[in-house]
């Protein structure tokens, strides 16, 4: 273990400019730190807006204009249909690319994966898919861990291309005629998949269970504008904190030059 004690740290050189050079630079960095502080109070409080008001436009208590009429009250097996993924062994892991990504649990941590699965650590050939007799599920789909402690972290993402998945995942196969991908996807953002899990020493779903999820829908027209204001708030989600991120990255810039010299106030 590696020990500072008061000596060494006595003994540390620091520079420093005169208190009115001081006092410049802290007042700088403190009016960047209240514009962060600013863009996190701003991102919280939209944050919980496109809470509320997806809670309300997924349940027809609020409705768009132009929209009317009663929703349609079904089961999810009704819309669509639940699947499992399939074995993955090993020997056909690894490769970089192929025809298929093949997912596992772990992709869903991935950066570049938020709302739609996109990366992935694996990918194989049509050839190899046919020899592991691999479920190809289409563009669309929700998918989701359906096996083990990742089945309570509620993730649920959307896959960007046919895709196959191992079997520690599912998918939500939905009926394009009824159900619109992405308003599957926000449905099943606000039902928690953990309480359906089985009393079990390893947490399941069943698919004979998740197909009697209850789901309200409303015609096509209308889940595509409910995904429209809902990709709207997203858009406005992101470039907030894209603004937030960049006065984070010009803080520490500032910090760089100013606390060396580099760059003086005064």
């Amino acid at each position: 273990m590696i020990n500072l004690n008061q000596g060494t740290l006595s003994a540390l050189l620091v520079q420093i400019p005169p208190l009115p050079e001081q006092r410049a630079i802290a007042a700088a960095l403190s009016d960047v730190d209240a514009l962060i502080g600013a863009l996190d109070r701003l991102i919280a409080k939209k944050r919980n807006l496109k809470h509320a008001s997806m809670q309300k436009l997924l349940t027809g208590q609020t409705r768009l204009p132009g929209f009317g009429g009663k929703w349609e009250m079904v089961r999810a097996g009704d819309i669509g249909r639940f699947k499992g993924g399939s074995g993955f062994p090993t020997r056909a892991q690894g490769a970089a690319a192929g025809d298929y990504p093949f997912f596992k649990v772990s992709d869903m941590n991935h950066a570049g994966n938020g709302v739609f699965m996109i990366q992935s650590n694996n990918w194989i050939s049509e050839g190899v898919r046919k020899q592991l007799g691999a479920t190809v599920f289409p563009t669309g789909s929700v998918v989701f861990a359906k096996v083990g402690a990742a089945v309570f972290l509620e993730r649920k993402k959307l896959l960007a291309k046919s895709s196959c998945l191992d079997n520690n995942m599912a998918a939500f196969i939905v009926q394009r005629d009824r159900l619109e991908p992405r308003f599957a996807h926000l449905a099943f953002l606000h039902t928690k998949l953990g309480d359906l899990v089985s009393t079990t020493a390893l947490p399941s779903l069943s698919g004979s269970v998740l197909a009697q999820i209850p789901l309200q829908i409303p015609p096509i027209d209308e889940q595509i504008a409910i995904i429209n204001v809902v990709s709207d708030m997203d858009a406005e989600l992101r470039a907030l904190e894209r603004r937030r991120d960049k006065t984070h990255a010009l803080k520490q810039g500032m910090m760089q030059e100013l606390l060396t010299g580099r760059t003086r106030l005064v």
